[in-house]
Order: structure tokens, then sequence, then C-alpha cells
């Protein structure tokens, strides 16, 4: 599967961190090719793990080849945590999504892909937390980490998208959730809204070089701000 550093990277979002140091993005499904873009089914489950390193930034390492069972009796030593199991993002089961990590964060082409072994598993690097404390409300409701990373996700025509607008109106998309939640829908703060819309046709959104991930009381994952999401409403 990991025949080389270069590898294309398929990724259905994903990620989260439970505390204020570490709330971070996304990612449920994955899969690596080296060729044609490969898609993976919306129930897929993705595996995280983030290594805190010495500068004070975190890495988020994927792991496709690693199963439910395996990750929950895997034990990672101090300056690593495990993440919690993502998954998609869909709101409907005839959404299409589908995600990929064009190159890891310190590359500077297009493909290159940073793979290592990791506790037994490959793991990929698809992204840095570069700051984990950026404030979005007063009632510290909403938890915001700022992310580099080269992410870019497709949606289908007719996909249903939930969007968080922010009071100054900028717009972030809904791109994983927690895959043991007990709570569907999450706690919104005063002059936040949550909005559903469908796509008209497809839609290509690309987060890079850097951008914010949003966690909400019950997990789920919001990333942007971008512009063009302005034209779905």
């Amino acid at each position: 599967m990991f025949k080389s550093v270069a590898c294309r990277i398929l990724i259905g979002m994903k990620l989260s961190l439970k505390f204020a140091l570490v709330t971070m993005l996304m990612l449920s499904m994955a899969a690596i090719s080296c060729g044609d873009s490969q898609e993976l089914p919306s129930e897929a489950r993705g595996f995280e793990i983030i290594e805190i390193r010495p500068d004070g930034t975190l890495r988020a390492w994927i792991s496709p080849e690693i199963t439910y069972d395996e990750f929950i009796a895997l034990e990672v030593p101090a300056g690593w945590i495990k993440n919690q199991p993502r998954t998609g993002s869909a709101s409907a089961e005839t959404d299409s999504v589908r995600s990929r990590f064009l190159r890891s964060p310190d590359a500077t082409e297009e493909g290159e892909i940073v793979i290592e072994e990791l506790f037994g598993f490959n793991w990929f690097h698809a992204a840095t937390i570069i700051d984990s404390n950026v404030p979005l409300d007063d009632s510290g409701i909403l938890r915001g980490v700022r992310v580099r990373k080269f992410h870019e996700v497709t949606f289908g025509a007719g996909s249903q998208l939930v969007l968080l607008e922010s009071p100054g109106g900028d717009l972030y998309f809904r791109i994983g959730r927690d895959a043991d939640r007990t709570v569907d829908v999450p706690t919104i703060p005063e002059g936040w809204a949550l909005a559903e819309v469908t796509t008209p046709g497809e839609l290509v959104l690309l987060l890079a070089p850097e951008n914010i991930v949003i966690r909400t009381d019950n997990e789920d994952s919001f990333q942007g701000p971008l512009p063009e999401l302005e034209a779905l409403l």
C-alpha cells in the first residue's frame, strides 16, 4: 500500500481532540493510491494520532491501514495523543463526497506525502496545528485551532452541506463528526448560525495552505472560512 512518498492520498474528513490544546480537525475515511483516485464509502472511519513537537506545534498522522479494534487497543507514549474515531460529514445516503490530501504540510510539491511507520502501523503526515487556541465566541462554546494542510474536498451535485456562519458572515462547512457521538445537534452560541444547503453542481473546496478548524460541543468539525460558500446561501 505504501509504495512511495509521492503516493496520492484520498481521505474523507475529519479529526478532533477533546482538549483546548488539541481541538483539531477532521478526517473520517482514508486510503492511499499511487495512480487513479479511490473513493471510500461514507460509513468508513478514520484513525488519527497527534504528535506534540518541541516547537509547540502538533502533527496529525492518519493511518489508512489500522482497524477499529487495533486503534482502540493502541497505546501511545508521552508526547502523543490518540484522537477518537471519526466519520464523514454526509447528511444523506445520496451525498457524494471525495477527499484527498495533495501533499504533506511541509512539502513543496504536490504529491509529496510523508509516510512513517509508528507503533507498528504506517501513518501519513496530513496536517500540522500551528495555533491551538483561536478565540471564537465569548462564551467559549466553540473551540478553534489554526491548521496547515493541503486538503481538497469535492461534493457531488445534490449533496447536502451543513454550514456554520459567524457573526461577521464568515462561512465554515462541516467536514467530520465524532463516530460515537451521543448528541446529533451541537450547541451554537449567540450570533452564530447553522444552515443546510444543497449543491446545485459539483463543488470543489480547497483547504490550503492554512485554515481554521472549529469544534462544537458534540465534536462536529467545521473548517474554513471559505468565501465561495456564500454562493450556496
